[in-house]
C-alpha cells in the first residue's frame, strides 16, 4: 500500500538524477553558509560548512544531525526534494519546452528551488549553467 501511495503521489515522477557529476549547491540561512549539496555522478552528498560547524546558534538540520559527518544517498533527501517542482506545473512545462532540456533534480532546483515555503534556507547553485 505504501509503495502504491508513493507512486501515485510522487510529484517528482519523470524527473531524473543529474547526469553532470559537477552539480553543487550552497545552502544558506541568512549570511551563514550552512553546507554544500553536491552530486558525484552516482550519489548526492551533503556536508556542513566549517562556518556552520563552528557556530552554536543554529541547530543542525533534522535530516543531517551530525555536523562532522558527510551524508551520502542515491536519492535526494526530502529536505532538498521539496525544492523540485512537479512537471505538471505550467511554469515548469514552459521552462522545459523553452530550454529543450530533460528534467533532472539539479536543473529544476537551480531554476525553481532557490527558496522554499517549507523552510527559511536559501539554496544557491555553485556555478551557472
Amino acid at each position: 500500500m505504501l509503495e502504491y501511495l508513493q507512486r501515485r503521489f510522487d510529484w517528482r515522477r519523470g524527473v531524473a538524477k543529474p547526469v553532470d557529476p559537477g552539480v553543487s549547491f550552497h545552502l544558506f540561512l541568512g549570511d551563514l553558509e550552512v553546507g554544500t549539496l553536491r552530486m558525484d555522478g552516482a550519489e548526492w552528498i551533503f556536508s556542513y560548512s566549517e562556518a556552520f560547524r563552528n557556530q552554536s546558534k543554529v541547530a543542525p538540520i533534522i535530516d543531517f544531525p551530525h555536523v562532522d559527518q558527510e551524508y551520502r544517498s542515491n536519492q535526494l533527501w526530502p529536505f532538498f526534494a521539496l525544492r523540485v517542482p512537479s512537471l505538471a506545473q505550467t511554469n515548469v512545462r514552459e521552462y522545459l519546452a523553452k530550454t529543450k532540456k530533460e528534467p533532472d533534480d539539479a536543473r529544476l532546483m537551480r531554476e525553481f528551488g532557490r527558496r522554499s515555503v517549507a523552510n527559511p534556507f536559501v539554496l544557491e547553485p555553485s556555478r551557472a549553467r
